[in-house]
């Protein structure tokens, strides 16, 4: 499906601040309502410290009042609802509690509010609030004031300072360890690699020929039959810093995308989408020409031993490229679809999956969602998606792309 982009609007979120005395006695939590016997057990003073919920960000499940150990994007006193099971230490109160799974917002698969699922999120909650934002993570050396060097904002730098060793069940899909790095793009195939930015958020891509870039259908899907604006492709981000940018002229999607899980190998290749720029970006910057699986290469599959390498924008690096450098395709699905051990998480949609062949990098795929525990890692959290050029290589055709 095409959809051209002049005409669809984005929605305007504003900001409404009302003061209240008093949060509400009753407000959803992971499925179940703070009761006001929750509320009751909160001690007055306390609840003086906890204050209203007029925060922009108030009731959307995450915790936000630093002073209760929160994100810090709100004002202290601004979160009440949200923050009242981690000021009163934590509690099970959460309809998914106790199930073995981490269900909380930001450590966990995000159906309990923050401090609800205490016990199955016991294991991981020190990584709550932590991220890999700083320009040095990943270097080996702690750059966190008060632990480091000092020249990394607090909880930016968490692999150099509390170690890269992840647990199994962590909502962040590292098998057992976090070997990313942080990606030079000033130089190729890096380059080609960028952020794609809608109406809702942003993604990862991958120029492909001077005007195309891959990313995932579900990262401009609207969630029922129509597209989310699409402003801009921006490559090479770093920091501030930005290789190129360019506009979308037009978008294409799998014709057959519909979201939804499903078992691996049973109709998960349509998470593509090809972004048509309106300049010729790749040019300047370089692109990564696609690399279609054939039977040679099927054959390294299944003998265990197919190398790639992936970068991506992940939520906790911000606008810093990481990547798993010398990962592998566990196996590939006749769907266009394949399952990879490379470390991804939440931004990594979009992002491409790297093969070299006779010297050159070439696009393989791009990565897609986690999914349910496959071989050889049924221990863990999840397996890793990716959606192959097998797939789309007609609609590359299409484009000029693939030669």
């Amino acid at each position: 499906m095409q959809w051209p982009l002049a005409g669809l609007a984005g929605a305007l979120v504003c900001l409404g601040l009302t003061l209240a005395p008093a949060p509400p006695l009753v407000a959803q939590t992971g499925g179940m309502t703070v009761s006001p016997d929750l509320w009751a057990q909160v001690p007055l003073d306390l609840r003086r410290a906890l204050g209203d919920d007029s925060c922009r960000w108030a009731n959307d499940m995450e915790c936000d009042d630093a002073q209760f150990g929160g994100t810090g994007a709100c004002a202290p006193g601004t979160d009440a609802t949200d923050c009242r099971a981690l000021a009163m230490g934590g509690d099970d109160s959460c309809t998914f509690a106790r199930n073995g799974i981490c269900e909380e917002v930001g450590i966990g698969t995000g159906r309990c509010t923050s401090g609800t699922d205490t016990t199955d999120c016991s294991s991981l909650a020190f990584l709550r609030n932590r991220s890999n934002r700083c320009a040095t993570a990943f270097d080996g050396v702690c750059d966190e004031p008060g632990i480091g060097t000092g020249r990394c904002a607090a909880n930016t730098d968490t692999a150099d300072c509390i170690g890269r060793h992840r647990p199994a069940t962590a909502r962040d899909h590292f098998f057992g360890y976090d070997n990313r790095v942080l990606v030079d793009v000033s130089v190729l195939p890096w380059r080609a690699v960028g952020v794609v930015e809608t109406a809702r958020g942003s993604c990862t891509g991958v120029l492909v020929s001077p005007r195309v870039v891959v990313t995932a259908a579900h990262c401009v899907a609207d969630g029922t039959d129509g597209l989310l604006p699409v402003h801009r492709f921006r490559a090479g981000v770093s920091g501030a810093r930005e290789a190129g940018q360019a506009g979308v002229a037009r978008v294409t999607v799998a014709p057959d995308f519909r979201p939804g899980d499903v078992p691996p190998g049973m109709g998960n290749g349509n998470d593509w989408a090809l972004l048509e720029l309106d300049t010729n970006l790749g040019r300047r910057v370089g692109y990564v020409p696609p690399f279609v699986l054939d039977k040679p290469a099927l054959d390294e599959i299944r003998a265990g031993d197919f190398r790639i390498s992936q970068a991506g924008y992940s939520w906790d690096t911000g606008e810093h490229l990481s990547g798993h450098m010398d990962c592998r395709v566990i196996e590939a699905y006749p769907d266009g679809s394949l399952i990879h051990d490379c470390d991804t998480t939440r931004g990594d949609s979009g992002s491409p999956l790297m093969v070299r062949r006779e010297g050159e990098w070439r696009l393989l795929a791009i990565d897609s969602q986690f999914y349910r525990p496959q071989p050889p890692y049924e221990m863990f959290s999840s397996s890793h998606l990716a959606v192959d050029t097998r797939v789309f290589a007609g609609a590359l055709r299409a484009t000029g792309a693939l030669d």
